[in-house]
Order: C-alpha cells, then structure tokens, then sequence
C-alpha cells in the first residue's frame, strides 16, 4: 500500500515546545501585541520581580513547559538574570529560538545571559532551526564574538544551504561568518574569525567586502547606478586587504547556486567602488574576467561613472 502524504504544518518560533494546555499557544508568543495585555506574570519578569516571579510560578495551575519558557524568555530578552536564572532551576526549557531572545536584551547583561544558559547545556553551536548558529549574527559585537569564540564557537558553523531539515544541524563548511564581518569591513572581526579557524575558501568574503553598499542610502547596482561615498569605499580597504594576506585569490569566482557577478572586481564595480576597484587591479584583478554578469569593464561601460571607466581604461593593455 503506496503511503500517504502527511500534511505539513507552517513552523512558528516556538515549535519544539510541546503545547500541553489550550493557554500554551498564546504563551508561546510572548510577546503582547497591540491587543494583547502583558500578564503579570510578565510584568514580573520583564521588570524583575523575582519575588513576585517565584509567587506566581508557585500559584500556577498549568505549569507547563511552555509557561515555564514564557517566563523565561521574557526575562532574557528584558536582561533580568535572576529571574532567567529562577526559570532554568524550575524547569524552563531552552528551545533552540530561546538564546536568540538575548540578543534584545541590554548589552551589558547580554553575556552574563549567555552564560546562564551554558550553565544549563547550551553552548555557542547548538543550532536554532535549520541549522542556523547565533554567531553570524553577533560578528560585530565584539565583546559577544571574543565571549562566543573564547566558548569554543565553531566560524566554520552556519545555516543549511538548501533549508532541508527544520531541526538538523548546521553547515560545517560555512562562510556565513566570515562573509558577514566582511560585508561590514569589520577588520577586527575579520581577524578573530581567521584566528579561530574560519575557512576563507568555505565562501567568498572577498566578494562580500569588495561589493558591500552603505546601509544609508537606497542603491541597486542591478537597476541603476551606485555611488557610494569616498570613506565607505575605502574603509572595506583594510578588509579585502587581510584577506588577500590569508589567502583570499582576487580572481577567484564564487560557487553559488543562484546567478551572482561571481568575481570581486564585478562586484566592487557594480557597487560603484572605486577606490576599492583600484586596490583589486593593483593586487592582479582581472577587469576582462566574465562571470554571469559580464566583466567589469561590461558593467563600467553600461552603468558606470566616467571616473570608473576611465580607473578600468588604465589597466588594460592597448591592442
């Protein structure tokens, strides 16, 4: 007898908590919306009442695992590390979103946060949902990235590349790091990951920092024409730089499923970079290179600025 099809439920932030109680969903979403009032149980725990936290927990008829992580999570993302410390001594479980909630707490109670949970078996490569680990999203936190990689944060670590498995575990060749702190210029951080064993040939940082646009303006280098200020452009300088020094080939062409400009000289092109395309042609790029976008000199020659053009003009030899 052929099996049938099992009907797929849509996965919500909290669905590794078993819902026990009718009141369990609402609690999984901890959060009041515009027409939802707070609880006092979490007015208790996001101001940090311990006494009156300990009370109510106490007076609970459903103490469900999803009350217990209700308390717990809302007293993670407020920074009250007494009542998170209260929560996980009762029986609060960790889901694999709970640590995610840290990152909305104050900075300064974020690693004594972190900390509790490591207490109770969390570690900085246990995977939230389809693999995806908190360090890619912390790279530019310092003090969080010295903290995550001092625990043993594994840089190689990241999401699944083809989402195949909701709860499986991380890539153990990614780049997902590496290509973030890049992406930023984050020289520093860029360091640090290096340092600790990330794998420049996992991905393609390179092409991140040589294509990374200014997050305060509106550009599309696939629609029209960017131009970045002088002091962004040149602050990913640095970046491209160390990498080069560990490695990091500038005529390299990224690996990837979907269709990307695939070389870091058409990528700092695109984003209108041009004292960094000056730094890749310095240090051997290729400007004829073709990759699915054409070569850089193609994409100076439709969108770019004269002064772009005429930067390419130099470093190509006269027929």
């Amino acid at each position: 007898m052929q099996a049938q099809p099992q009907p797929q439920r849509m996965g919500t932030a909290y669905d590794d908590i078993p819902i026990v109680h009718p009141t369990d969903v609402y609690l999984l979403n901890y959060r009041p919306g515009p027409s939802i009032h707070p609880t006092p149980y979490y007015i208790a725990c996001q101001q940090g009442h311990l006494d009156v936290v300990e009370s109510l927990a106490i007076a609970e008829t459903h103490s469900t695992p999803a009350f217990l992580h209700y308390g717990l999570a809302v007293a993670l993302g407020s920074g009250q590390i007494a009542v998170a410390a209260y929560s996980l001594s009762i029986g609060a479980p960790i889901a694999r979103q709970t640590p995610r909630c840290i990152l909305s707490a104050p900075s300064s109670s974020q690693i004594a946060l972190f900390e509790l949970l490591a207490q109770h078996g969390w570690t900085p490569n246990t995977p939230g949902f389809y693999g995806a680990v908190l360090l890619p999203e912390i790279v530019t936190n310092h003090n969080l990235l010295e903290w995550f990689l001092a625990h043993g944060a594994d840089p190689n670590l990241g999401p699944q590349r083809d989402y195949r498995d909701r709860l499986g575990g991380p890539e153990t060749d990614s780049c997902a790091a590496l290509e973030r702190a890049a992406r930023y210029g984050d020289e520093n951080a860029v360091r640090h990951l290096l340092a600790a064993g990330a794998s420049i040939s996992n991905g393609a940082p390179l092409h991140r920092a040589a294509g990374a646009l200014s997050t305060d303006r509106v550009s599309n280098p696939f629609v029209g024409r960017v131009t970045p200020s002088r002091d962004f452009d040149e602050k990913l300088i640095p970046t491209m730089a160390l990498l080069v020094a560990h490695g990091a080939d500038v005529n390299s062409r990224e690996v990837s499923r979907h269709q990307v400009p695939g070389l870091a000289v058409v990528e700092a092109v695109m984003a209108g970079a041009v004292q960094r395309v000056k730094w890749l042609l310095d240090h051997g790029a290729d400007p004829k290179a073709k990759g699915a976008w054409g070569s850089a000199v193609d994409y100076a020659n439709k969108l770019g600025s004269q002064e772009m053009k005429d930067v390419l003009a130099c470093y190509i030899p006269e027929a």
